[in-house]
């Protein structure tokens, strides 16, 4: 703090003015140093307390505005920054006065807040603090944040108050004002009368009295009221605004609020707000104008004509021909979304394109379009249609809803239809007879094939012919299967078939399906799980078996080597549930509907064939249905394997053990030779093999693909002897990957298959076959494959 002796005494007059009058002519500085303080109650400044003149010093330094009131009359010393709230360009009028005197309209409300600090109570501060103020001779409220700090004489007593102030006037009024914008923005955006616009006014002038008394809205012209004379007012437009609405608004501003610019924008932005409301309302009412004569017109309409309005698409106009059309009275239509009229539809592509016109705005017009929807209250019915999906928009040009036109053209198209599909059947059934007549070669041709070799052989050779009669009776017994198949077939189309009831054990009739499959399960190298109960059935034991190994049959045949394949069976309420499970080549969905009727198969390429004639699980269902029983398959989809359940009925439900049934695994066999012999049919491979070995030819047999091409890759081959239908791809794939390796460059490459067909011929011939040879193969047959080395 400074000392006493740094403001100057009487007798030093030139040290005061020095002292005061650091900042130039005239200064707070200099008018405090030349101020007669004598005559008030502080007295001349050398009898000032030394706490008094350090804050002054530091005081008329400062660039903030800051004032002393000083005892209980409060009298004011201040600094240059504080000036102009209190001199007014007047002179010092206020300097060593009261404050009261210069704060006459709001000294009231201020000084118990000062009189709270001399008392001896500590620092304050109030921010926004409200203040009467006369500016422009008007007397208006102002916004001050006040910080008032005791200042104490030497004795420690509070003598005076420094006051640090901001005023927050224009903050505090624009944060108002914003506030009630957006209160009567709010109020406005569901007002669609001129009432509700006097309301939505009245609302925001009732949230902001202290700047609105009153906002009347009127016609331009003529005035019907004029305004009071006496009463301030402010009048603002639409014209005002920018928009040509027959619109005024009378405002009445509160007594003490400033008429300023700021004000002046406040009104214009509140008038703009209702000037704009006003014009959607005016056009809202035009738009119902014309929507009533467009819903007149579209009633009379002798298509089928609907009005949908917004995103859910809700029915607002149906008339007669819609409804027809629709299979729905009109009344319980109107007045709900259209997925609740067609909830058959929901997602549909119709109702997608009814969306997606309404979100993008553009018009539509169908190609004729299949709508399967419920008729009149009955079942799915497929209807035909083409329409017409039009926009309906706002003045402003906001899509607000659709216009349709539908016409039903199901008559005309089923006409077409019935025609195109008596073509496609005509079409079909030649083609199913060419493709039956393929394979049941194909079929036959393969288990002949070793048949005729090992004839050959047993014909060659002087010793034991045991090994070629047990594949000859295998062979011989895949034959009778196949015909068997077939005359079951249609012996149960004609109703020729009796079945032999007994009451068995369910578990021995379906282990004997299981020894029956396990030489197949065993060739390809697949395990086999059983998981069977101990339950006595009342039904055909060779039926049921026969119905169990057709199915493991398939699951094998249709699944990878070294798949898993399940066969469960168990009482299950009141019946005899059946699993057969695998994780093979699965089936895809659009067959599994079709999949037990006869002939049908999934998609039959060269490549992978598998072999079958389509007729077992026909044989299944019908074998099942005969004894009261259901069949069903299901599949994730291809790759992810099938699933086949037989309900039977049963007569009793015993407990059920697990047993599990380990196959044999088949070894690969095959040296390094000069004839490679590729067929996954291992007794046609082998007896083939054995034939060429009699004739003194060495030779290596592989049953898959993948070990061929090891094979091919690590041997001198010069003949190499392939069958077609290979799993996972087709020998016309596996002789393309051998000539592409650069291995045997001079090998000989002959297709051997149960395919025989022209088309068959010239597909081996574009692959790079040399010969196509269909088995079994005869004698010359033979000569001719080892002449082409």
């Amino acid at each position: 703090m400074l000392k006493p002796s740094v403001l100057p005494s009487p007798a030093q007059p030139g040290a005061v003015n020095d002292r005061f009058a650091a900042r130039g002519e005239k200064s707070m500085r200099v008018l405090v140093a030349e101020h007669d303080w004598a005559a008030t109650p502080l007295g001349p400044i050398p009898q000032w307390p030394a706490s008094l003149k350090a804050i002054v010093t530091l005081m008329l330094d400062s660039t903030e505005p800051l004032v002393i009131w000083w005892g209980e009359e409060s009298i004011q010393i201040y600094n240059d920054a504080y000036a102009p709230r209190v001199d007014a360009g007047q002179g010092t009028i206020a300097l060593g006065r009261p404050a009261a005197e210069s704060w006459k309209h709001g000294w009231a409300s201020i000084a118990p807040l000062v009189s709270v600090v001399l008392g001896g109570g500590p620092p304050t501060v109030h921010s926004d603090f409200r203040y009467g103020i006369e500016r422009n001779n008007r007397v208006v409220d102002t916004y001050w944040t006040y910080s008032f700090t005791p200042v104490r004489d030497d004795a420690g007593a509070v003598r005076g108050v420094l006051l640090i102030s901001y005023e927050t006037t224009e903050r505090i009024l624009g944060t108002r004002r914003q506030q009630t914008l957006d209160l009567l923005r709010q109020e406005l955006v569901t007002a669609s009368t001129l009432d509700r616009l006097d309301a939505a006014v009245d609302q925001a002038v009732a949230f902001n009295s202290s700047d609105l008394c009153s906002a009347k809205l009127t016609p331009l012209e003529p005035v019907a009221t004029p305004p009071d004379p006496s009463v301030r007012h402010v009048r603002v437009t639409a014209a005002d605004v920018g928009l040509h609405v027959d619109l005024a608004i009378d405002f009445e501003p509160t007594p003490r609020i400033a008429l300023d610019d700021a004000y002046r924008l406040f009104v214009e932005q509140f008038t703009l707000l209702v000037a704009t409301a006003r014009h959607r309302v005016d056009s809202e009412a035009l738009r119902r104008i014309v929507e009533a004569e467009r819903d007149r017109l579209l009633l009379d309409a002798p298509v089928g004509a609907a009005v949908m309005i917004g995103e859910e698409l809700v029915y607002h106009l149906v008339n007669s021909m819609y409804a027809m059309v629709s299979g729905r009275p009109a009344e319980h239509m109107i007045g709900k979304p259209f997925v609740r009229v067609f909830p058959e539809l929901d997602g549909s592509p119709v109702h997608e394109q009814f969306k997606a016109v309404y979100r993008a705005g553009q018009p539509f017009i169908s190609q004729p379009t299949l709508v399967q929807i419920h008729r009149h209250g009955g079942a799915l019915d497929n209807r035909y249609f083409t329409y017409n999906l039009s926009p309906l928009r706002t003045l402003a040009g906001q899509v607000y809803g659709l216009m349709v036109i539908a016409v039903d053209i199901t008559v005309q198209v089923e006409s077409r239809a019935e025609v195109e599909k008596l073509n496609v059947d005509l079409q079909a059934a030649a083609r199913a007879k060419d493709e039956f007549l393929a394979l049941l070669g194909h079929e036959l041709r393969n288990p002949l094939a070793p048949i005729v070799t090992a004839l050959e052989l047993m014909r060659m050779r002087d010793g034991s012919t045991e090994r070629e009669q047990v594949v000859i009776r295998r062979q011989v017994a895949h034959l009778t299967r196949l015909v068997d198949d077939l005359l079951d077939v249609s012996r149960i189309t004609r109703g020729k078939v009796e079945l032999r009831k007994e009451t068995v054990d369910a578990r021995e009739v379906l282990m004997r399906a299981v020894e029956m499959v396990a030489p197949l399960v065993a060739q390809k190298q697949q395990r086999l799980q059983v998981e069977v109960a101990s339950l006595p059935w009342y039904g055909d034991a060779a039926r049921l078996a026969q119905i169990v190994s057709n199915l493991l049959t398939n699951a094998s045949r249709y699944s990878p080597a070294g798949a898993e394949i399940m066969l469960r069976a168990g009482a299950a309420g009141g019946e005899i549930r059946i699993d057969v499970s695998d994780n093979g080549t699965g089936l895809p969905a659009e067959l599994l509907p079709r999949i037990f009727e006869p002939f049908v198969q999934g998609e039959r390429n060269l490549d992978g064939a598998v072999g079958g004639l389509g007729i077992g699980l026909a044989l299944v269902r019908n074998l099942v249905e005969l004894h009261g029983g259901r069949v069903a398959a299901s599949s994730e989809g291809p790759g992810t394997g099938s699933i086949f359940t037989v309900h039977l009925p049963l007569a009793a439900a015993p407990p059920r053990p697990r047993i599990e049934v380990p196959l044999a695994q088949v070894e690969k066999s095959g040296t390094a030779q000069s004839i490679l012999v590729v067929d996954d049919n291992v007794d046609a491979a082998d007896t083939l093999a054995a034939l060429l070995r009699s004739h003194g030819h060495a030779v290596t047999v592989c049953h898959a693909p993948a070990e061929a091409l090891e094979r091919f890759a690590e041997l001198r081959v010069d003949l190499a002897i392939l069958d077609i239908g290979l799993p996972e791809i087709s020998g016309h794939q596996l002789v393309g990957l051998m000539r592409e390796s650069g291995r045997n460059a001079n090998a000989r490459y002959v297709a051997l298959t149960g395919y025989g067909q022209d088309a068959d011929r010239e597909r081996s011939g574009a692959a790079g076959f040399a010969l196509h040879l269909v088995k079994p193969l005869a004698p010359e047959a033979l000569e001719k494959l080892l002449g082409s080395r």
